[in-house]
């Protein structure tokens, strides 16, 4: 039997993120000994349609193809692109398995990977103060997906936990609310003397460009410094967590939670989207409409 592990990137128009998404899914590859490619959701070529078509001409029938999102939340793209894209495989390759590997996040290691980038920072040239005089705050990029804006959340708080910091707040790039700005200011009116942004985002790109320039305009309206603590890049803590994902849904020893999914339970605002079935607009070698329903086992569900 031939297996092959799929690393799916979101996509950017910076050269410089791209490059880095490779440099990732390179090191993630000499940790196993199956070929590992990569597509993108957008922006970049292969798409995932070529992708996932590729995967299984190498493959070939009765093989398997694992395919790893490589996203740090479950929002829409885990959710809907990405779970669409797998059902569009199975169906077109029925005799090739497809295994779907759950999120990043949250996980251990990327706090701890969170905290050194924050300690970087401040024992960088630019700090004044100690840690005790200072807020972070984690900066996602945002989702309408309330279980992905509150894993950020989450995070924030288990980067607080036993931590020096005055606190770890938390807001988003675009889309959610806290945004940057209201960020900054929370963290000027609960007294910090200096503030750290710490990007929870995995590579360079036009999210973290705007966060630089939104945090630093927003810390001189309050006068208060902004240290920026650096984004995650291919280290080491990180490429551990892709593994064990990855090495989670090759071995079938853990699926995806559905237990706040706005597609299962009713939530604030999202109460009619219960039981909808998902549709893609990234597969673009595929059928646009192909459908990731919601209303099966939840064993069965996000694979």
């Amino acid at each position: 039997m031939e297996r092959t592990i799929l690393v799916v990137g979101h996509g950017s128009r910076v050269p410089e993120a791209v490059e880095e998404f490779r440099k990732f899914v390179g090191a993630l590859a000499r940790r196993f000994d199956v070929p590992v490619d990569h597509c993108f959701l957008e922006l970049v070529e292969p798409d995932m349609a070529t992708g996932l078509s590729e995967a299984v001409q190498r493959v070939g029938k009765g093989g398997e193809v694992d395919v790893l999102p490589l996203f740090l939340g479950s929002g829409g793209h885990q959710k809907n692109d990405v779970a669409a894209s797998i059902q569009w495989a199975r169906d077109t390759f029925p005799d090739v398995t497809f295994r779907y590997a759950v999120p990043l996040g949250p996980h251990a290691k990327l706090i701890e990977l969170l905290d050194r980038r924050v300690d970087a920072a401040l024992d960088g040239a630019e700090a004044r103060f100690l840690p005790e005089a200072t807020r972070v705050l984690v900066i996602g990029r945002g989702s309408s997906d309330p279980d992905s804006c509150g894993e950020v959340a989450r995070s924030a708080y288990l980067l607080f936990h036993k931590r020096p910091y005055l606190s770890v707040e938390y807001a988003f790039q675009a889309v959610a609310s806290p945004d940057m700005e209201e960020g900054i200011r929370r963290c000027h009116a609960l007294g910090a003397k200096q503030i750290v942004v710490a990007p929870y985002i995995l590579f360079t790109g036009k999210v973290i460009e705007d966060i630089h320039r939104v945090t630093q305009l927003a810390g001189e309206k309050v006068g208060l410094p902004v240290l920026m603590a650096d984004y995650f890049g291919a280290h080491p803590l990180l490429i551990d967590v892709a593994e064990q994902r990855l090495r989670e849904a090759m071995e079938g020893t853990i699926s995806m939670s559905c237990d706040v999914c706005r597609y299962r339970h009713p939530m604030a605002g999202h109460e009619h989207e219960v039981g909808l079935p998902q549709a893609t607009h990234h597969l673009h070698g595929g059928e646009h409409h192909h459908h990731h329903h919601h209303d099966v086992p939840a064993e069965h569900d996000h694979e």
